[in-house]
Parts: structure tokens; sequence; C-alpha cells
């Protein structure tokens, strides 16, 4: 009975350590996130991004310099994500990319970020990147933003967590870049 009881021991304590060493005994944000895409709509303007959960829409219509908006957001303690679509009015056309992009730069700069912005490339739409740091709230944060013009709509996509945040960091990397502009047929 003894060697019995000895053996199960073992065989539990075996079984433990394979499974720990498999990782079963870890955690990581695919194990906690459930992954998908969420298709958005404003004007003429569609695109498809990924995202860890779905985002709601605010019922805010207009934005801060009085363009029609649609803004759509969510936030978790790990990252918050925001994607704006501005149209343009009858007498008041859009800014180009490169000039929101410069407002939002000096927007960063009276935040002392460290920014970069790079040319991209959106399922053939192209796109300014910005990533970044900045001060907030007593912590760094990490910042990646997507700005593009798509059907006369400017979008503008926005991905912010703690820069210590390894599950923000590891969600940002899970959906950065997954940007993926419908683009309409001519025919």
């Amino acid at each position: 009975m003894k060697v019995q009881v000895k053996r199960s021991l073992i065989t539990v304590l075996l079984g433990a350590s394979l499974l720990m060493m498999a990782g079963c005994g870890t955690q990581n944000v695919m194990d906690t996130y459930s992954f998908g895409n969420q298709v958005i709509h404003s004007g003429k303007s569609e695109i498809t991004i990924a995202l860890p959960y779905e985002m709601g829409k605010s019922p805010q219509s207009e934005s801060n310099d009085g363009y029609p908006m649609d803004l759509y957001g969510s936030n978790s303690a790990h990252i918050m994500i925001q994607v704006q679509a501005l149209q343009a009015l009858p007498n008041k056309p859009l800014p180009t990319v490169d000039d929101y992009v410069k407002g939002r730069e000096s927007e960063f700069a009276s935040l002392a970020a460290t920014i970069t912005t790079e040319q991209i490339d959106l399922n053939g739409v192209p796109a300014t990147k910005i990533t970044g740091t900045f001060p907030g709230q007593n912590r760094q944060n990490s910042i990646s933003q997507y700005v593009f013009i798509n059907e006369g709509v400017l979008w503008n996509i926005t991905y912010v967590y703690p820069t210590d945040d390894q599950v923000g960091a590891d969600i940002s990397k899970e959906i950065q870049n997954k940007i993926y502009v419908t683009q309409k047929k001519e025919g």
C-alpha cells in the first residue's frame, strides 16, 4: 500500500512538473482576451480593425475643430483604443494627412512626448504611423497612432497603454498594423 501511494505521489509530481515545463501553468494575453475584428463605417469609408474586445460608439458627433465625427472607443486597465473618423463640411475641407499629423506633433510636444513618424501602406492606402511615449497620470505611456484619408474620411486610430504594462504591450503587439481599409471597386 505504501509503495502504491508513493508511486501515485511521484506520478502526480512528475505530471505537475511536466505541465509547468510545457507552459500550461502560465497565462498570456491570448488566454485572457478574445481577439477579433470590428468593421467601422463612416460616410462612404469602411475599415476593419483587429481588437481585443468590441468598441462602442460615442454619441459625440462633432470634433473640437467643428467637423462631423464618428467616435469609437474602449479601454481596460491595460490599453485604451480610440477611432475618430472626420468628414468634411461643404465650406470646410478636411486637412491633409500631413497637416493633421503636424497638429498632432504640436500636441505631443506640449506633453513632452518623444515620437517618430513613418509612412506606411494600409491595404493600398497611404497612412502615417506615429509611435512614441509620453508622461501622464504619474507614469510613462506608449502610443501608436494611424492617420489616413479614405473615401473622403480622415481616420485617426490610436492605441495607448502604460509603457511598463506587459499585458498592454502584448495587446498592442497583437493588434497594431492590423487595420484593413475597404477599397471600393470601380466598374
